[in-house]
């Protein structure tokens, strides 16, 4: 018995080595094959998806190479200093990855979405399977903290379960300001943000002056001609970030360059992805609709795909600077912002939409979301330094904790949880 388990733990375990540029195509191609596409059809499309995302991912890759190291000259320049660094999604995989029924994430995940759609507690058939791994650091984590696999097991299902509901929720945003039908994101970061933006919905709608001010790509090239186009938009704030890091005035002008490149090119691979995407979904959706009548049915993707919508781009390098100052002024925090400097198109990747793409109520949800996190990432550190040496990664010298703006909201949550009945504190 222990061989079979071995093996198949094995099998699953590369099946995770893969990545999501592979599962996907695969996924969609079988996916397709199932809702009676052609083969050829449903091979050109999932390996259109896959190119999406892989271009995607360079992209995300050039964010990381080029705003990281601006957002770090600008620490530097400012003279930041706080005790925890940020050491980003590096701190997240080691630690996830570190348990053995890590092996048995994406059919554990497949289940419960499967058990959810019988039940009719979800619409969305969630093909993005690698993107169970964030379900998996919420179980690390309550495990971490308990010793216990059942409690961390509980978890990953609570954090599965909570975010296809949100992503169902949340799907009509996507159709209608993304231009996007039949897609959610069941993502466990943007489904928690995607929540906490609704309140804000509410509240920007009753402010005079904030309610009525239309700040879209759209309507600033409107108004202020070249200026507001978004990759134009892109140069200048490039550019002017780098004056304030103490960049060179040539390093500024190719890192300007850099930024407007990526306004331009994140959406044209969602472009690809979604030209690939769109037919098999399609074809899903109508033959779901033919077997089960009366019922609607979302195809869950990555929030990576609202991270590459301009607006999003755009809220994402104004937040850098109010990042850095709110972690220089919030109460009570500990983290200093620096590798997840480059990522926070995530924190508005759902809320972008819920917004209609405002850029100006974009940032000031963005201020209230990364002070969230902030704390989050402060209060959970303890653990997260303790987990990622049982896990095998090196702590900085000279630093006695490590954490990362982007935690994950809802393994916060259940970890918080778990600790109101463990007596004790992260």
């Amino acid at each position: 018995m222990s061989a079979i388990t071995n093996a198949i733990s094995v099998f699953f375990g590369w099946i995770n080595s893969l990545g999501a540029t592979v599962i996907l195509p695969i996924a969609l191609f079988f996916i397709g094959i199932a809702f009676k596409l052609k083969p050829g059809q449903a091979f050109v499309n999932g390996l259109k998806v896959g190119i999406g995302f892989f271009g995607l991912n360079v992209m995300i890759g050039v964010v990381a190479s080029n705003i990281g190291p601006l957002a770090s000259a600008i620490v530097e320049k400012t003279g930041l200093a706080l005790s925890i660094p940020d050491v980003g999604v590096s701190l997240h995989f080691p630690i996830a990855f570190a348990l053995p029924a890590a092996a048995f994430m994406i059919p554990l995940g497949i289940l419960v979405n499967i058990v959810m759609l019988l039940l009719k507690l979800t619409k969305t058939v969630d093909i993005d399977v690698w993107n169970f791994w964030p379900w998996m650091f919420s179980w690390a984590c309550v495990q971490g903290l308990t010793n216990n696999a059942f409690f961390g097991f509980l978890a990953f299902v609570f954090t599965g379960v909570v975010s296809l509901v949100l992503g169902d929720l949340q799907a009509k945003y996507i159709e209608k300001y993304y231009n996007m039908p039949g897609i959610s994101f069941p993502h466990p970061f943007s489904s928690f943000f995607g929540l906490i933006a609704w309140p804000f919905m509410w509240l920007f709608d009753r402010i005079p002056g904030i309610k009525d001010w239309n700040v879209d790509i759209e309507s600033l090239q409107k108004k202020i001609g070249p200026l507001g186009n978004s990759t134009v938009f892109g140069l200048v704030i490039g550019i002017a970030l780098s004056l304030v890091a103490g960049y060179d005035v040539i390093k500024a002008l190719q890192t300007g360059v850099i930024v407007a490149a990526i306004m331009l090119l994140m959406p044209e691979m969602i472009k690809n992805l979604m030209s690939g995407l769109f037919p098999i979904s399609e074809a899903a959706r109508k033959y779901l609709s033919q077997k089960f009548p009366g019922r609607e049915f979302y195809i869950g993707l990555d929030c990576a795909v609202g991270v590459a919508q301009p607006s999003a781009i755009v809220v994402a390098v104004l937040l850098i600077p109010i990042t850095l100052l709110l972690a220089a002024v919030l109460p009570g925090n500990k983290l200093l912002p620096l590798a997840d400097l480059a990522f926070l198109g995530f924190w508005v990747a759902m809320p972008m939409a819920m917004f209609k793409n405002n850029i100006l109520k974009g940032v000031l949800f963005g201020t209230v979301a990364i002070a969230v996190s902030l704390w989050m990432a402060t209060s959970i550190a303890p653990l997260m330094t303790r987990l990622s040496v049982a896990a095998g990664s090196t702590i900085p010298e000279g630093v006695s904790q490590v954490s990362m703006l982007t935690i994950y909201p809802w393994a916060w949550v259940t970890t918080k949880f778990a600790s109101l009945f463990t007596g004790g504190i992260f």
